[in-house]
């Protein structure tokens, strides 16, 4: 059975990682000066009023906004491109989108301290000779995937390429996101050593009692029967009369895989149902069973429901041992962005950072 993830995570990684998945995908690390070299005569940053240096581009959906074409900031003589702020302002602005002049700027200025962040550690990084090998990257991937699988082992495809389509991103791109995430915390790893103590994890356990609260549950084995809401009285009918002949058949021992292959409009996993939550209708059937026992047909926005209960599950209070892992990663996240932004912060104060932005 699926169990809850430990309420009060934290942040997993990075400022730039703690994104949502499609943030800005860079390559591989590359050669690069190491943090505080000076940049090989800049020259003045361009502006809006020296189009040769920074040709820009009106949009009349985003009043008082200049689309960057050309480096939007030097960093220790490597320049950021546009091409990467300009995907980055789309995936938060939008085309059509109309926001105040002065929101456009804040939102623009704050892509730039991230893509500047993001390029100050790859230059560390590569500084630092910090590789990843295949096994460490593979296990990170793997790590991540996990968030997608049930307590029965099972790995939820759909909503894993559904994340990815919301979030507009390919596999590929998400594995080189991964791939980043892991190498910028084995260069904070290289500077500073993160140790999480018993005592540490057993004082987060005290102190936040209702995180480890694991509310009632009922798993149950659903048949739908579609019935749109508009459906027509003779629809209707023939929907209930379909989902009380599987309920009768269900009663009296039939096998619930025939049955449901018989009478249900699609194969559905089974459903967790807690109190409190959106499927009222659902969650009052389930809760009103045994295990074992079929409910009769209950009706949905979606349509009609037949389950069975197959698991009972009563509120408890998760104790350390089952969650100590949890609390292990939770602490070590927090330690490891805490010292991430204070590295990220030392190297801004040594690097030569030049913004370009034409606004």
């Amino acid at each position: 059975m699926f169990r809850p993830a430990l309420a009060a995570a934290a942040c997993l990684a990075l400022a730039s990682a703690c994104s949502r998945p499609g943030a800005a995908v860079a390559t591989a690390p590359r050669t690069a000066a190491a943090p505080g070299a000076k940049a090989a005569a800049p020259g003045p940053a361009p502006t809006a009023a020296d189009p040769a240096a920074a040709p820009v581009v009106q949009n009349a959906n985003l009043p008082g906004y200049v689309r960057p074409d050309g480096p939007v900031a030097t960093v220790n003589g490597r320049d950021i491109p546009a091409d990467k702020f300009n995907a980055e302002f789309d995936k938060l602005v939008g085309g059509g989108t109309r926001v105040p002049a002065d929101r456009l700027q804040r939102i623009a200025h704050n892509i730039l301290q991230k893509l500047v962040e993001h390029e100050l550690r790859e230059q560390a990084i590569a500084a630092e000779h910090i590789e990843l090998t295949e096994p460490e990257f593979e296990e990170a991937f793997k790590e991540y995937q996990s968030r997608y699988v049930d307590g029965e082992g099972h790995f939820n495809d759909k909503q894993f390429q559904s994340d990815l389509q919301r979030a507009r991103m390919t596999v590929e791109q998400l594995r080189t996101q991964i791939r980043e995430q892991r190498l910028a915390r084995k260069l904070v790893e290289k500077a500073m050593h993160i140790e999480i103590v018993e005592t540490d994890m057993k004082t987060f356990y005290d102190q936040n009692p209702s995180a480890w609260v694991e509310p009632a549950s009922r798993d149950v084995r659903p048949i739908i029967i579609r019935l749109p809401q508009d459906a027509d009285p003779e629809a209707r009918k023939a929907a209930q009369d379909k989902a009380q002949e599987a309920y009768k058949l269900l009663k009296k021992g039939g096998d619930f895989e025939e049955i449901a292959r018989q009478f249900g409009d699609q194969p559905l996993p089974p459903i967790h149902l807690m109190r409190g939550s959106q499927d009222a209708e659902l969650e009052q059937a389930a809760f009103a069973l045994k295990v074992g026992e079929v409910s009769a047909p209950v009706a949905t926005r979606w349509g009609l429901y037949v389950l069975r209960l197959i698991e009972k599950n009563e509120q408890r209070t998760r104790p350390y041992a089952e969650v100590r892992d949890e609390i292990r990663k939770t602490l070590s996240s927090r330690r490891f962005y805490l010292e991430d932004r204070r590295m990220v912060q030392d190297l801004r104060k040594k690097a030569e950072v030049i913004e370009k932005l034409p606004f």
